[in-house]
């Protein structure tokens, strides 16, 4: 089982958020949850890189797949998100979109408002996630990283505006001034009808920033 890469970066793929490891003449992909690919975005490629992985072979398909976390912590947090019933490896790499712990802290909080605002993460899932977790990601919760505040919980389905609190503080934790991250949000949602996930909203906000700048 492989538990660790260290390597050259010799490609990117965007679509589906992978890259590649050039290892003694060998080709390893890694997919990558994003707050993992967006802190390696600048990374140009030949430059060495290392990461955690999460080894998985899927039942239905035997080819193995790898997920890059930057910590051991980050994998472990993975490793106790994908044992929820209803939240394998690839539907918990799609919600980690923010740092691991704000995610720690929501399901600490029982904060299953802001936890629904995850991509793939629903009404009863989110309400699994805390059964199954809290108290168990204490360690996480209290990380030194990107952590940010949820916006406040009132009850219901998150709004179009909270949707909106929580794709500018990940605009925020990437590296982008509030005022920028809420005046992009904002013009990027200004023809939506429904609230959108937090990932549709931030890759709309890029997809409008590099039409912008081209």
């Amino acid at each position: 089982m492989i538990s660790h890469l260290a390597g050259a970066l010799t490609k990117k793929h965007e679509a589906r958020q992978a890259i590649e490891l050039s290892i003694s003449g060998v080709g390893y992909e890694v997919l990558l949850p994003t707050f993992v690919w967006r802190a390696l975005e600048e990374t140009p490629l030949g430059e060495e890189v290392s990461f955690e992985i999460f080894y998985h072979v899927p039942e239905r398909q035997p080819t193995p797949i790898l997920v890059g976390f930057t910590r051991d912590v980050e994998r472990e947090f993975f490793k106790k998100l994908v044992e929820v019933p209803d939240l394998g490896p690839t539907k918990a790499m799609r919600a980690l979109v923010f740092s691991v712990s704000t995610i720690a802290t929501w399901i600490e909080q029982g904060d299953e408002k802001a936890l629904r605002g995850l991509p793939g993460v629903g009404e009863r899932l989110a309400k699994t996630m805390v059964a199954h977790l809290k108290g168990k990601v204490v360690e996480e919760a209290l990380l030194v990283d990107e952590h940010f505040s949820s916006p406040a919980s009132k009850g219901g389905p998150p709004s179009l505006t909270e949707v909106q609190q929580l794709a500018v503080a990940g605009l925020v934790r990437l590296g982008y001034k509030e005022g920028e991250a809420s005046r992009w949000v904002e013009e990027a949602t200004r023809d939506s009808e429904e609230p959108a996930e937090v990932e549709e909203i931030i890759r709309a906000v890029f997809a409008q920033r590099s039409r912008e700048l081209a």
